[in-house]
C-alpha cells in the first residue's frame, strides 16, 4: 500500500516499559470509585491544583481528564489527530513484566513457545524491499521483531547494527567493500549493513569524516532535551531519507511506579508529550504515511499502596497518532470501576484486547488480509479507530 504522496505508511510503536498507569494519563475523575481508592495526590483532579484535562467524546457518563503535563497530546485529540482506546491490554493476566512484555510482543498471549514477533511476522507477511525497513532505535531490537534479521538497530543512524549483533558503522562497511573489490562474499547481515550504509551515503550529506550531518528538524519541530526525543528524532530522520522504512520502535521505561508516583508521573508524561509532539511536527507533510501507536506491558492497580505508588495491574489506555483516524474520541467500551467488575476485585477490566487496536492499523493502514499469520488463534474485533 502506498499513500497519495507515493510513499509507504510506516507504523511507529513507542512501548512504555513498566506499565504505565493509564489511570493517570487519562483518568475517570468523577468516578466515586477512583475517588475512594486513591488519595489527591494519586489522582487527576476535576478542578483546582491537580486539574486534568477534560476530553470530549467520553467513554461514558464520566468526567474523563488527561493528566495536565499530556497538553500537547491533548491538543493533537482536540484536532483530531489522535484517538484513544481505554480498558485496553493484555487480556492474558500477569503481573510481571517479563511475561507480559514477553507475551505482548510474541503476540500470542499464553504461549511461551512462540519464536517470532508480531512484527516479525508483519515483515516475513509483506516482504518488504526498502534498504532500512525496519528499525529498532535504542540498545536492542524488542521481542516485537524477533526473527526479522533485517532489523537494524540504532540509537542514530551514525551507529547502525544488526538485531543479530554486527555492528559498524555503515559508511566504514561501505569503504570497506570498496576497498576490498566485488569478488569477496560476505554474510547476509554484513551486506545489509553495507547496502544501508550505501544508501545512506547516497541520500543523506556526509561531513569531511564520513559521517552523517547533523540532522536539521523543522523549525517548529522544538525538540526537548530527553532521551524519547532523541530517539523520536532518529526515526523522523529516517522517514525523510526515505530510506522505505516499514515500522520503528522505540522503548521509553522508567514507568513502573512502585513508590512516589506522584513525584514521577509529570515528568513522565511531560518527557512523552513533548517528545512525541515534536516528532509529529517535524513530520509535515509525511504526517500522512505515519500511524504512531504508544501502549504499554499492562495498567497499574486502582487503589494506591502504601507506599505513594500504585501496584502492577491489568487493563490501560493506548494512543493512536494518525491522520485519518476517528481521533477526538475515545474507544473501547469503559467497564467501570465498581469492585465486582474489577478484574481480580482489583484492576480495571479489560474490554479491548491490544492486538484488536494493531490488527486494525495493519489491516487499514498496511494491507494485511490475513490477520491470523499476525496475531494466530485470535478472533479480530476491529474497535473502529481509522475512519472510512
Amino acid at each position: 500500500m502506498s499513500t497519495s504522496t507515493g510513499k509507504k505508511p510506516v507504523l511507529v510503536i513507542v512501548f512504555l516499559r513498566g506499565g504505565c498507569d493509564g489511570l493517570t494519563l487519562v483518568s475517570p475523575t468523577s468516578d466515586a470509585n477512583y475517588i475512594a481508592a486513591r488519595p489527591g495526590a494519586l489522582r487527576v483532579q476535576r478542578k483546582g491544583d491537580g486539574a486534568g484535562l477534560s476530553l470530549n467524546n467520553p467513554l461514558a457518563d464520566i468526567d474523563f481528564c488527561m493528566q495536565a503535563q499530556l497538553k500537547p497530546l491533548y491538543d493533537l485529540y482536540n484536532d483530531g489527530q489522535l484517538a484513544i482506546v481505554h480498558a485496553a491490554g493484555l487480556t492474558h493476566a500477569t503481573r510481571s513484566h517479563f511475561e507480559a512484555e514477553d507475551y505482548m510482543e510474541r503476540g500470542t498471549p499464553g504461549v511461551k513457545s512462540t519464536r517470532t514477533g508480531w512484527l516479525a511476522r508483519f515483515m516475513e507477511a509483506t516482504k518488504p524491499d526498502g534498504i532500512l525497513p525496519a528499525l529498532a532505535v535504542g540498545d536492542a531490537a524488542p521481542d516485537s521483531l524477533l526473527g526479522a534479521h533485517e532489523t537494524i538497530v540504532a540509537q542514530e543512524l551514525n551507529d547502525i547494527r544488526l538485531a543479530s549483533g554486527h555492528g559498524i558503522r555503515p559508511v566504514f562497511l561501505k569503504r570497506l567493500g570498496d576497498g576490498l573489490g566485488s569478488n569477496v562474499l560476505f554474510s547476509q547481515p554484513i551486506a545489509r549493513l553495507m547496502s544501508t550504509g550505501a544508501a545512506l551515503e547516497a541520500k543523506a550529506a556526509l561531513d569531511e569524516e564520513g559521517n552523517l550531518k547533523r540532522y536539521l528538524p523543522l523549525e517548529n519541530a522544538n525538540y526537548p532535551e530527553n532521551g524519547l526525543a532523541a530517539r523520536l528524532r532518529t526515526v523522523a530522520q529516517a522517514i525523510k531519507l526515505d530510506l522505505g522504512l516499514s515500522v520503528s520502535t522505540v522503548d521509553f521505561g522508567g514507568w513502573d511506579t512502585h513508590v512516589n508516583q506522584n513525584g514521577q508521573i509529570e515528568e513522565l508524561c511531560n518527557e512523552l508529550s513533548t517528545a512525541i509532539a515534536a516528532f509529529w511536527r517535524d513530520l509535515g507533510s509525511d504526517q500522512e504515511n505515519v500511524t504512531l501507536v504508544v501502549m504499554s506491558e499492562f495498567g497499574r492497580r486502582l487503589k494506591s499502596n502504601e507506599s505513594g505508588g500504585t501496584d502492577h495491574g491489568h487493563g490501560n489506555a493506548m494512543f493512536v497518532l494518525g491522520q485519518g483516524l476517528k481521533g477526538g474520541q475515545m474507544h473501547g467500551r469503559w467497564p467501570g470501576l465498581e469492585n465486582d467488575v474489577l478484574d481480580a476485585g482489583a484492576d480495571l477490566a479489560i474490554t479491548t484486547d491490544y492486538r484488536d487496536v494493531l490488527g486494525e492499523i495493519l489491516n487499514r493502514r498496511k494491507g494485511i488480509e490475513d490477520l491470523a499469520a499476525i496475531f494466530p488463534d485470535h478472533k479480530m474485533t476491529a474497535p473502529g479507530i481509522i475512519a472510512a
